[in-house]
C-alpha cells in the first residue's frame, strides 16, 4: 500500500461535475438537492476513518440501507458510472483522483499501473459513498476486481485504506529475505501494532497476493542491476558492495517510502550474504 493523505476534493465538487451535464431535468434538480445529506456523509465517514472505526460505520451504514433503501441510491450509483466516470465534466474530477497516485502507482499493490477508481466502501451496499472523493483509491483494474464488494466479515478481515491508514508509520514492516530466488516477502510486524492493524495489514498483503506479485516485480530490478552489482564488487570487494546496496535503499526510502515493494528489495539485497557472494552472480 501506499499511503497518502485525503484529496481535498469534496462531494459537492464531484455531485456538481457529475450533474452539470445531466439530460433530465428532474434527475438533475432531485440530485443537487441531495448535496447537505452527501455532504453530511462524507464528514461523518472522515471522522470515523481519522477515529480508526471506519468498519463500525460501514456495519452500521450497510444494515440501515438493507431495513431501509436510500430513495436515490440506484441514481447516485448510476451517477458515479455514467456522470463522473461517463460524462466531461465528471470525468475531469475522476481523472483529478486518479492522478494523485505517486508515480502513476496503485496505491493498493504499490507498483501496477492505475486503472480505475476503487470504492474503499461497495457503492453497492453504500450509495451515499458512490461519489464521495475520500472513498475513491486510485487502483489498479485487478486490484479493484480483487477487492471486490467486501466490507469485511470482521475487522480484520478488511483492506487497508491508503488515505487514513498509516501502519508504516513507525518503522518497516515489508521485509525481503533474499537466501536464494525467488525473493521472499513477508510482513515482520511493528511493536505498536495491535491485533487489528496486524490482521488487516496480513490481510491486505494476503488479498492482493503481494508476496508472489513483488517477487515477480523483483526479477527485472534485479537482472537489470547485476552488472553494475558485479562491477563494484570487483574493483571495491563486498564492503563497497554492501555501502552501495544500503545508500541505494536509503535513496530509494526517501523518494518512494520505507515500505515499497523495491525499498525491502534494496534493503533485503544489502543484508544478503548469500547476495552478496553469490546471488549476484546467479541470475534471478
Amino acid at each position: 500500500m501506499i499511503p497518502i493523505d485525503p484529496p481535498a476534493m469534496t462531494v459537492k465538487d464531484t455531485l456538481t461535475a457529475a450533474c452539470r451535464r445531466l439530460q433530465d431535468p428532474v434527475l438533475k434538480k432531485r440530485l443537487l438537492a441531495r448535496e447537505a445529506d452527501l455532504s453530511a456523509a462524507e464528514k461523518k465517514y472522515t471522522y470515523f476513518a481519522e477515529q480508526g472505526r471506519l468498519y463500525a460505520l460501514a456495519i452500521y451504514e450497510r444494515d440501515a440501507e438493507k431495513k431501509t433503501p436510500d430513495r436515490d441510491g440506484v441514481d447516485l450509483k448510476t451517477l458515479y458510472s455514467a456522470g463522473l466516470v461517463g460524462r466531461r465534466d465528471g470525468r475531469r474530477k475522476y481523472d483529478e483522483l486518479k492522478a494523485r497516485a505517486p508515480f502513476g502507482r496503485c496505491l493498493l499493490c504499490g507498483n501496477s499501473e492505475i486503472g480505475s477508481l476503487d470504492h474503499h466502501l461497495p457503492k453497492e451496499a453504500l450509495p451515499l459513498y458512490a461519489i464521495c472523493p475520500v472513498n475513491l483509491v486510485p487502483a489498479r483494474g485487478k486490484c479493484n476486481q480483487t477487492k471486490g464488494d467486501r466490507i469485511g466479515i470482521t475487522a480484520g478481515q478488511r483492506t487497508l485504506h491508503p488515505y487514513y491508514d498509516r501502519p508504516g508509520e513507525t518503522g518497516r514492516y515489508l521485509v525481503a529475505d533474499i537466501t536464494g530466488w525467488p525473493v521472499q516477502f513477508h510482513i515482520q510486524a511493528l511493536p505498536n501494532w495491535d491485533a487489528e492493524l496486524r490482521a488487516r495489514v496480513e490481510y491486505h498483503f494476503d488479498t492482493f497476493q503481494l508476496a508472489d506479485r513483488y517477487a515477480e516485480f523483483s526479477v527485472s530490478v534485479v537482472t537489470a542491476d547485476q552488472w553494475l552489482h558485479r562491477q563494484i564488487r570487483s574493483e571495491g570487494g563486498i564492503p563497497a558492495l554492501t555501502h552501495h546496496l544500503c545508500e541505494a535503499a536509503k535513496q530509494h526510502a526517501r523518494t518512494h517510502g520505507p515500505n515499497a515493494w523495491d525499498t525491502a528489495l534494496r534493503y533485503g539485497l544489502a543484508s544478503s550474504d548469500w547476495y552478496l557472494h553469490h546471488g549476484v552472480d546467479e541470475a534471478p
